[in-house]
C-alpha cells in the first residue's frame, strides 16, 4: 500500500512541478541561444531578461515544491480527501511515510532540474574552466577530490531543504491539533521547529567542543585561523546531526499522527 500511496502523492506534486520544470528548461535554452549572439545589443538585453527569468524560476521550483508537498499533506490528511484517507486499510505511519518520501523524491529531482538549467543556460568552455578551477581549489584546500566536493555541496543543499520540509510537516501536525487558527499556528510551529533544529545542532556541536579543542575552535577562532581538518570535521558532524534530528522528528511526527487528527 505504501507504493500506491506514494504514487498518488508524487502524481499530485509533480502535476504542478513538471510545468515549472519545463518552463525553466525552456528559458534556460532561450538564455543559451540569446547569449550566443555577441554582436547584438538588443539580443544581449533579451538574454539578460531571459537569464533573470531562468533564475527566478529556479527559486519558484523550490518554493512550489515545498508548498505543493505541504498542500498535499493538508488536503489529504485534514481536508476534503481526509475522510477517504482515514478509512483506507492502511496505518497512519504508512500515510505519513508516503508524504515524507514524496517530499524527499520531489526535492531531489527539483535540485537536479535546477542544476540542469544552470548547465544549459551558462555552460561554456570558459565557465566550465572557471568551475573546474574553483572546485579544484576547494578540493585541494580540503584535501579531497572534485567529485567529493560536488557531492558534499549537493548533499548539504538537499539536506537543508529536507530539514525545512520536515519542520513544515511537524508544524502542520502540531498546528492542526488546535481548534482555531490552525494554519497560522502551523506556520508558526514549523518556523519555530526549524529554528530549534538549527539551535540544537549548534548546541550539540558546542557541547562536543567542550571535550574536543578542535571543535571548540569553531567558536573561539575566526575563519582565517581555522584549519582544514577542523572545517571538515565540523561539516561532517553537522551533516550527521541533521540526519539524526530529521530521523528523530520523523518518528516523533508519526507518534503525534497516530494520536489522531482533527478533520476540518
Amino acid at each position: 500500500m505504501l507504493g500506491k500511496c506514494l504514487k498518488y502523492d508524487l502524481k499530485y506534486v509533480y502535476k504542478v512541478l513538471i510545468v515549472f520544470y519545463l518552463i525553466d528548461i525552456v528559458f534556460a535554452i532561450f538564455t543559451r541561444i540569446l547569449f550566443s549572439f555577441d554582436n547584438s545589443f538588443m539580443l544581449h538585453i533579451l538574454a539578460l531578461i531571459s537569464s533573470g527569468t531562468t533564475i527566478s524560476f529556479m527559486f519558484s521550483i523550490i518554493i512550489n515544491n515545498l508548498m505543493r508537498v505541504w498542500a498535499r499533506f493538508v488536503k489529504n490528511v485534514y481536508g476534503d480527501e481526509s475522510y477517504l484517507t482515514h478509512t483506507l486499510p492502511i496505518s497512519k505511519s504508512t500515510i505519513y511515510t508516503s508524504k515524507f518520501l514524496s517530499s524527499i523524491i520531489t526535492m531531489f529531482t527539483s535540485i537536479l532540474v535546477i542544476i540542469l538549467c544552470v548547465f544549459i543556460a551558462y555552460y561554456s568552455k570558459e565557465n566550465l574552466e572557471v568551475l573546474k578551477n574553483t572546485l579544484q581549489f576547494f578540493a585541494t584546500v580540503m584535501n579531497s577530490t572534485t567529485i567529493k566536493v560536488i557531492l558534499t555541496a549537493f548533499f548539504v543543499i538537499f539536506l537543508e531543504f529536507t530539514t525545512i520540509l520536515q519542520a513544515g510537516f511537524t508544524g502542520l501536525l502540531l498546528g492542526h491539533r488546535s481548534n482555531n487558527l490552525k494554519m497560522a499556528k502551523s506556520i508558526l510551529y514549523g518556523f519555530l521547529n526549524y529554528l530549534f533544529v538549527v539551535a540544537i545542532s549548534v548546541l550539540i556541536i558546542y557541547i562536543i567542543g567542550l571535550f574536543n579543542p578542535n571543535i571548540m575552535a569553531l567558536f573561539n577562532s575566526n575563519s582565517n585561523t581555522l584549519s582544514v581538518d577542523i572545517v571538515k570535521t565540523a561539516l561532517t558532524l553537522g551533516i550527521c546531526l541533521y540526519i539524526i534530528l530529521i530521523g528523530i522528528y520523523y518518528f516523533i511526527d508519526i507518534k503525534v499522527f497516530k494520536k489522531g487528527v482533527n478533520v476540518d
